[in-house]
């Protein structure tokens, strides 16, 4: 494979995204995002832990994002580069990101207690043309919006989705496999092609159908301003809430 930058292939645009979040009744906001529309990198977690979970949240995000500008495109950079023959270049570059993300949090937590130790559920998108390669660790999901129809594209791997496939959303989401627990991890990986006008929410466990429904409703920034000032002034969430809204 060529060391050539692959992110400078021609990608679909981005008309906006956008990112906000809902203080509920935890104490601690535990979520973190970031993003880089240039690079075509999008990334959101949900940490565990209280100010803990709130740092295994920032310090995930911020490698998975460090690797993804850094090494994407150069894989003599990226030794040990664990390739799978069944994702394209974006999907294995995205999976190196995780596990690169996952050692840099357990250097982390390695000198601490047990007890003091956090932990993060992630999902991460990471755009090489049309092709979007996406991350799933613990109990994030994402949904597309396209032509008017909503999708579930990526679901939680929480301990109640497991026991009800058919619950849709709960306060209570613990991740069969989250950041800072395990040295190993196997993130799932969901490769779809966009179109134009395609909509994307990346959300944490907290966030909410009518909440998704509402962000899909809306079409352009000052919509989005004005709706995220009344959401957090007539809001009553139990648990904190996260998003990424992303446009096409």
């Amino acid at each position: 494979m060529s060391s050539t930058n692959s992110w400078k292939k021609t990608k679909l645009p981005i008309q906006w995204v956008e990112g906000f979040q809902l203080q509920g009744r935890a104490p601690v906001q535990e979520d973190f995002f970031e993003v880089n529309p240039e690079r075509g990198i999008f990334i959101l977690a949900d940490g565990f832990g209280g100010s803990a979970g709130k740092k295994a949240a920032e310090i995930t995000v911020k490698a998975v994002k460090k690797f993804l500008e850094q090494e994407a495109g150069d894989l003599d950079a990226t030794l040990p580069f664990e390739l799978r023959s069944y994702f394209s270049l974006a999907g294995n570059i995205l999976f190196n990101a995780i596990s690169y993300a996952n050692q840099k949090l357990i250097q982390e937590n390695q000198p601490l207690p047990v007890m003091e130790r956090g932990g993060a559920s992630l999902i991460a998108g990471y755009l090489e043309g049309k092709l979007l390669a996406l991350a799933n660790v613990g109990a994030c999901r994402l949904h597309l919006c396209r032509d008017g129809k909503i999708k579930e594209v990526v679901s939680p791997k929480t301990l109640e989705r497991q026991s009800n496939p058919f619950l849709e959303e709960s306060d209570s989401s613990i991740p069969l496999m989250s950041f800072g627990t395990a040295k190993q991890l196997e993130p799932e990986i969901t490769e779809i092609e966009l179109q134009t006008g395609d909509q994307l929410c990346f959300e944490s466990s907290g966030f909410r159908q009518t909440l998704r429904d509402q962000l899909f409703q809306l079409k352009s920034h000052n919509e989005f301003s004005h709706w995220v000032d009344e959401t957090k002034a007539n809001s009553i969430i139990s648990a904190n809430a996260s998003a990424l809204f992303v446009r096409f």
